[in-house]
């Protein structure tokens, strides 16, 4: 049988023997399939099918290895397909992604050391910025592929969005705060803390301060930074409290810990591209690994 016989075989058991159902499955005529077991019983000599009042019923033994052996067959045909269609394409060429530090840091670190050991021929160009930076840059049609935080504010009818990652902001503080062992926070337990966050150049920046300003919470942030080593570590000497992404705690070491909060502000990770009537098939192919990756698993550490 060949690849195409195997499946409608594969069909016929998997519809216990029933050829008009199996028939319908395969989009065949029934008496086509019944003419294929037939040819094929009898130019091999072997019975693949038990038989009540001409009816298929149950497999014989040689029917159940024959069937296993089909199994494994259409795998490998499938599978050989999805390489020839994943490597079709493959093309050599340049790919520009901005991507912020913290979120390359935390979640591609090990998509990228993956991705270029089995493209040596695609070159990535990096881009690390803000938010606000990499929206600009985007919007000037100098990147093909942007990672930004919800909401980007793009015009949807010029730009594709897809969520990779969604996760919250977190309170992170030295382990001896007065707070440091609430399993949870309300926001109003921060207000007479010392506050400090990532500049205005990141998109958490603008969250953070409308949720204070929700919460009625006006005081300004004590401390802003580029730099969430520089903000964690004036938690550890003071009562300060950083408003910060949660996957850094994965980062942080024994004198930090994060407290979440009871309504936390969701920090959501998106792809974000412009809008093109064709796309080479490179962009294609980067931009469906990377929903790939995202789809399959959590934080990549």
């Amino acid at each position: 049988m060949d690849i195409y016989q195997l499946d409608y075989f594969i069909k016929i058991v998997e519809s216990g023997g029933n050829l008009t159902l199996a028939a319908k499955k395969a989009n065949i005529s029934q008496s086509s399939l019944s003419q294929l077991i037939t040819n094929f019983e009898k130019e091999e000599d072997i019975e693949l099918f038990y038989r009540k009042n001409g009816r298929l019923k149950e497999l014989t033994p040689s029917g159940e290895k024959y069937y296993a052996y089909a199994l494994r067959v259409r795998k490998i045909h499938f599978e050989m397909h999805e390489m020839i269609r994943r490597d079709s394409l493959k093309k050599k060429g340049r790919i520009r992604i901005g991507i912020p530090s913290l979120i390359l840091r935390i979640y591609f670190t090990t998509f990228f050391t993956k991705f270029i050991v089995k493209n040596d021929d695609v070159k990535i160009e990096i881009v690390e910025a803000g938010s606000h930076k990499l929206h600009q840059l985007l919007l000037q049609g100098e990147l093909d592929l942007a990672v930004l935080i919800h909401p980007t504010y793009l015009n949807k009818e010029k730009f594709e969005e897809f969520t990779l990652i969604i996760d919250e902001i977190g309170a992170f503080m030295s382990i001896n705060h007065p707070l440091a062992k609430k399993k949870t926070l309300n926001w109003l337990e921060i207000e007479n803390y010392p506050l400090a966050t990532f500049n205005r150049d990141f998109s958490s920046n603008k969250l953070i301060v409308e949720r204070l300003r929700q919460e009625g919470i006006s005081k300004e942030m004590k401390f802003t930074s580029s730099s969430w080593d520089f903000l964690t570590a004036v938690t550890k000497e003071s009562t300060a409290i950083a408003l910060l992404p949660s996957p850094i705690k994965y980062q942080l070491d024994k004198e930090v810990k994060m407290v979440p909060f009871e309504d936390p502000i969701p920090f959501e990770i998106l792809l974000t591209r412009p809008v093109k009537e064709n796309y080479e098939s490179l962009e294609k192919y980067v931009k469906g690994a990377i929903l790939t990756c995202f789809a399959n698993r959590k934080p990549m550490l």
